[in-house]
């Protein structure tokens, strides 16, 4: 079995790893990075960056489609910036182009792994695209695995979903840089 799976963060494909190993441990599994949702473009390096160093620990192929996406995911998002809204615009666009992906027999994705995440809106969008496409999702919750410390040691972590209207959604409540008693209005 062949499996393509879409990776969002190295912390997530620690998450994800072990419970897909367990299941099928004669899985050929292939990372492949693709995430156009993930601002500002120093984020998107980061979370890359940080993927690589996890990979020097534990090796896997890894495929990386190098598309910073700020316009086009702007653009498909057609104004309606909201979640869920722009989450389901999110995943429908990265799990549509894991399944294009030739030479898999299945698609998954290592957000199935985040806290952050819509599970049942990732897991209904999935279905709808392996069904669009012919191809097999694979859905597990593994949101409960917890990797080694070890593993993730030194490792970045971020601190929101990944695009830039997650980002004012964790920070907005917060004093965070903010300098004094200053107010900043976030508009909606």
């Amino acid at each position: 079995m062949k499996l393509l799976l879409h990776v969002c963060c190295a912390n997530c494909l620690a998450k994800t790893l072990p419970p897909l190993r367990d299941e099928f441990p004669a899985a050929e599994i292939h990372l492949w990075w693709f995430n156009p949702n993930i601002h500002p473009l120093i984020e998107y390096r980061r979370r890359l960056k940080a993927l690589r160093v996890y990979l020097e620990r534990a090796p896997l192929p890894l495929t990386v489609v190098n598309d910073y996406g700020l316009e086009n995911f702007c653009a498909a998002l057609t104004g309606d910036f909201s979640a869920p809204r722009r989450c389901a615009v999110c995943y429908q666009t990265r799990l549509q182009k894991a399944a294009e992906t030739g030479g898999f027999d299945f698609f998954a994705t290592t957000l199935m792994a985040s806290r952050e995440q819509s599970q049942t809106l990732l897991q209904e969008t999935g279905d709808r695209v392996a069904a669009a496409t012919g191809k097999k999702f694979l859905y597990r919750d593994c949101r409960a695995t917890e990797p080694a410390a070890k593993e993730l040691n030194g490792i970045y972590k971020q601190t929101y979903c990944g695009c830039v209207f997650s980002e004012a959604d964790r920070y907005r409540h917060t004093s965070l840089h903010l300098y004094g008693g200053e107010q900043l209005k976030i508009n909606n």
